[in-house]
């Protein structure tokens, strides 16, 4: 199984009160809103109020639903296919206590034919800078140099290709390549705790009503 994938789900782990209570009616609703939203297609404003009323459930867990849905759907969708098996995606659904319609029904959206138009959209609304496609390097070292604190000091050469075809080619000295390799390491720490706060919620909102 993807740890990563289990990882970033398990950060939902937290509305697993809320999500052992979520039903197959309720969920298939959700499920189109939240395509919807991948797909950026037009959101009638109040469409949960309109729910909650439908199905006579409470804002906080509508709210707490859609943004497990979303969350479920959108982290799923940037693995490339064939990453995550079906049976190992329905096995961390049912850690976060869905039941198996529920699980059924994400399953058929996760793995069914609209999934690359998903991805395709999903890809065109998270596309902000290039990201680096393919990364080589070597290590120089000078034996030669104006400079006498640099003889038989390495250095690393980096080459950077961008998914934009552009080529980025640096040097870098063994302290700066350290620092480069920490702050990496911190971003990433760093994204990992931001994916767990409940901050999904917020997001989720926005997005409506900029529909």
């Amino acid at each position: 199984m993807s740890t990563t994938f289990q990882a970033q789900i398990s950060c939902l782990g937290s509305k697993t009160k809320y999500l052992a209570e979520l039903k197959k009616p309720v969920i298939r609703p959700l499920i189109q809103l939240a395509v919807k939203s991948i797909q950026r297609d037009h959101i009638e404003e109040g469409v949960l109020d309109r729910i909650c009323e439908k199905y006579n459930v409470t804002q906080e867990n509508i709210d707490q639903w859609y943004s497990a849905v979303l969350k479920i759907l959108h982290t799923h969708l940037r693995y490339p296919s064939g990453s995550v098996k079906p049976a190992e995606f329905k096995e961390c659904l049912q850690d976060l206590k869905l039941s198996p319609d529920c699980i059924e029904d994400l399953s058929t959206v996760a793995y069914g034919q609209r999934r690359v138009v998903l991805v395709n959209e999903l890809l065109y609304i998270t596309k902000f800078y290039p990201h680096i496609k393919s990364c080589r390097w070597r290590i120089d070292i000078n034996i030669s140099s104006s400079v006498l604190s640099r003889i038989m000091e390495p250095s690393i050469i980096m080459e950077w290709t961008l998914s934009s075809g552009e080529c980025k080619m640096f040097e870098l000295s063994m302290a700066k390549f350290h620092q480069l390799r920490h702050a990496v390491a911190s971003l990433l720490r760093e994204i990992q705790i931001f994916e767990r706060r409940n901050t999904f919620k917020n997001y989720s909102t926005s997005s409506i009503e900029m529909k």
